[in-house]
């Protein structure tokens, strides 16, 4: 949840990606509630959603959505890290999917300028990152693919964010087309 109210998530059991949420959430005291698009990978369906929970800031979020799915979390103190570039930049070796094809292997290049390049089965994509002006580990991520085999079309254009964990050296990118038709989900390492 980010400080505009602009929310991603994904749903992980037993080390799998299950499904991923975009939506937005309002809050009033320690509970919470909000709505959007749910995307269950596994089944292939895209959906609206709403969900509901309590929470305790900088401590622990416990959330059940309208597909019967509930979570709960600890709030990492990695996201008041201020986002680096320079600190992101490398090669990554991953997965993405969308919300209606299958897990691809993709090996994901981003320079220390924010520069994202990316090509996979005739699919090719580039786009940038950029740190929040928040302040907060996440950058803004924009990117375009062209090519016959892109699981989002030729010639569409995603935007969401991104999270880069130092310690793990993992990244994790989540996006939405404009239309909200569909999104992606993109998990890669650095060696």
């Amino acid at each position: 949840m980010l400080e505009n109210g602009d929310t991603w998530g994904v749903y992980i059991d037993g080390g799998l990606i299950w499904g991923a949420f975009h939506g937005t959430t309002s809050s009033s005291g320690t509970t919470l509630s909000g709505s959007g698009t749910d995307f269950y990978i596994l089944y292939k369906m895209i959906s609206p959603g709403s969900y509901s929970g309590t929470y305790s800031a900088k401590g622990s979020i416990r959330v059940a959505t309208s597909a019967g799915v509930e979570f709960s979390g600890t709030y990492d103190t990695a996201y008041d890290q201020a986002a680096s570039l320079a600190t992101l930049g490398g090669t990554f070796s991953g997965s993405g999917v969308t919300g209606l094809s299958s897990t691809q292997s993709i090996s994901v290049a981003i320079t220390d300028h924010g520069i994202i390049s990316a090509s996979s089965g005739g699919c090719a994509v580039s786009g940038t990152a950029t740190p929040r002006a928040s302040g907060k580990n996440i950058f803004d991520v924009a990117l375009n693919f062209a090519g016959a085999s892109c699981a989002l079309g030729n010639g569409s254009s995603a935007s969401g964010i991104g999270y880069y964990d130092s310690a793990r050296r993992s990244l994790l990118v989540m996006g939405m087309k404009s239309d909200g038709s569909d999104g992606f989900i993109y998990v890669g390492t650095k060696p």
